[in-house]
C-alpha cells in the first residue's frame, strides 16, 4: 500500500515537472514568434533603403545566398532530397521570388509601414482562394474583414497630397502572390522534410534572382559596396531569413496555429514602427486610419486561419 502511494506521488511530481517544462516552452515559443515578427518588420525599411542604391535582383540574390549559408548546420538533411521535395521547393520558391520581387519594386514608391499592412492583406486573400478553389464557404467574419480591408486600402491609396501612389498597388499585387505562397507552402511543409525543403526553396529564390539580374543586365560592382552594406546583408540573410525559419519551426511545435497567426499580425505594426524609427517615415491621419482598419481585418482573419488551413490540406 505504501509502495503504491509512493508511486502515485512520484507520478504526480513527474506530471508537474512535465507541465512546468511545457509551460516554459510555450512562453519561449511565444517570445520567439514575437521576435520573428520584429525581425520581419525591420526588413521593410531596410530593404527600401538598400535598394535605393543596389539593384533589386542582386539584393535579393545576395540576401538568399547568405541565408543559404546560414542553413549550413542543417545540410545533413539534404540526403533526404527526392523528386517531391525538388518539385515542391521549385513551386513555392518561384512564388516567393515573384512575391518578394514585386513587393521590393513597390517599396520604391511607398512607405515601409504602408507596405507592411498591405502585404498583410494576403491573410484575407487566402480564404477567397480557398472559396474559389476548394468551395469553402466564407463566413460573415471574413466578409466583415474584407469590407474593413477595402475601406482601409481606400484610405491608404487616397491619403496625402500626392494622391494615389502606384507603389501601393504594386505591393497589393504582391499580397495576392504571397497568398498563393501561403497556401502551397502550408500544404507542402506537412509532407516533406522541412529543412531539406527550405534549403532548396532558398536556393531557388537566390538562383532565380541572379539569373534575372543577368538577363536585365544589372550593374555588378559588389567590391565597391561599403562594409555597412555587407553588415546589413548578413543581418537580413541570417537574422531575418535563417533565424526566423528556425524560430518559427521550433515554436510552432508548442503553439496552436491560430495563436501563431494572431502573433504574426504584429508584423505590419513593427514594419510601421521601424519605418518611423529608421526611415523617419511619418504617416498621415488618413494612412493611420487605413492601417488601423487593415490591422483589424487581418486580426479577424487570423482568428479563423486555423479552419481555413484545414480545408486546403
Amino acid at each position: 500500500m505504501f509502495s503504491t502511494i509512493t508511486e502515485i506521488k512520484k507520478q504526480i511530481m513527474s506530471n508537474k515537472t512535465i507541465g512546468n517544462l511545457n509551460s516554459k516552452r510555450n512562453i519561449i515559443a511565444i517570445l520567439l514568434l514575437i521576435l520573428t515578427t520584429v525581425l520581419w518588420g525591420t526588413s521593410f525599411i531596410l530593404t527600401k533603403n538598400i535598394t535605393q542604391d543596389i539593384p533589386i535582383f542582386i539584393y535579393i540574390g545576395l540576401r538568399f545566398a547568405i541565408a543559404l549559408l546560414g542553413f549550413a548546420p542543417a545540410y545533413s538533411h539534404l540526403k533526404k532530397i527526392n523528386k517531391k521535395i525538388l518539385l515542391m521547393s521549385l513551386v513555392t520558391g518561384m512564388l516567393y521570388f515573384f512575391g518578394l520581387a514585386v513587393q521590393t519594386h513597390g517599396l520604391q514608391t511607398t512607405t515601409a509601414g504602408k507596405a507592411g499592412f498591405i502585404t498583410g492583406l494576403s491573410a484575407i486573400v487566402v480564404p477567397f482562394i480557398a472559396w474559389i478553389g476548394f468551395k469553402k464557404t466564407l463566413t460573415k467574419r471574413i466578409w466583415i474583414a474584407v469590407i474593413l480591408s477595402v475601406l482601409g486600402m481606400a484610405f491608404l491609396l487616397l491619403e496625402g497630397e500626392s494622391g494615389i501612389i502606384i507603389g501601393d498597388f504594386i505591393v497589393l499585387i504582391s499580397a495576392f502572390i504571397w497568398a498563393f505562397y501561403i497556401i502551397y507552402n502550408d500544404k507542402y511543409v506537412r509532407l516533406v522534410d522541412i529543412y531539406a525543403y527550405s534549403i532548396i526553396q532558398i536556393l531557388v529564390v537566390s538562383s532565380a534572382s541572379f539569373i534575372t539580374s543577368l538577363i536585365i543586365q544589372e550593374s555588378y560592382v559588389l567590391l565597391s559596396y561599403p562594409p555597412t552594406f555587407w553588415y546589413l546583408m548578413i543581418y537580413l540573410g541570417i537574422g531575418v531569413m535563417t533565424l526566423t525559419i528556425f524560430f518559427q519551426n521550433w515554436s510552432q511545435q508548442y503553439q496552436d496555429p491560430t495563436q501563431t497567426a494572431i502573433i504574426f499580425t504584429l508584423e505590419p505594426v513593427f514594419a510601421a514602427l521601424f519605418g518611423f524609427l529608421i526611415g523617419n517615415e511619418i504617416l498621415s491621419v488618413f494612412a493611420w486610419i487605413g492601417c488601423g482598419l487593415i490591422f483589424i481585418a487581418i486580426l479577424i482573419t487570423a482568428l479563423k486561419m486555423n479552419n481555413d488551413r484545414k480545408i486546403i490540406e
